[in-house]
């Protein structure tokens, strides 16, 4: 199971504030919902479409944070969330936040939804 959620979080969540490119058309509850399908049954995730799509929602989600994140302290503005040097949030500990968080923010783009779980997590003081 290890090595599922390992290739399913193929970077962690430092990769939310580091990574590429992105479409953000998946919700938070979207994702939440199909990652528990996949969570439910790890023998058999691996094989399932959804198991790339998610990977790769999960990618872009990344990315754009990455590039707001750089936007922002182009611009002078502080950071969304202040993460100390080498920690992160694994991918069951993500999920677990997305899934916490309230109805109305099911709804937002996953990108809105990792901010929010890394920002309740690594608050800036």
């Amino acid at each position: 199971m290890r090595r599922l959620l390992f290739a399913f979080a193929a970077t962690p969540v430092a990769a939310v504030l580091i990574a590429a490119p992105a479409s953000a058309a998946m919700t938070v509850g979207a994702f939440v919902t199909r990652a528990s399908v996949l969570r439910a049954n790890p023998l058999t995730a691996i094989a399932s479409p959804d198991f790339a799509t998610l990977r790769s929602e999960a990618q872009a989600a990344a990315a754009q944070l990455k590039a707001e994140r750089e936007a922002r302290r182009a611009a002078g503005k502080p950071p969304i969330a202040c993460p100390p040097a080498g920690q992160s949030i694994g991918m069951l500990e993500m999920l677990d936040g997305l899934a916490a968080l309230p109805a109305a923010d099911q709804r937002l783009p996953l990108k809105d939804g990792y901010a929010k779980v890394i920002a309740r997590r690594f608050p800036c003081r």
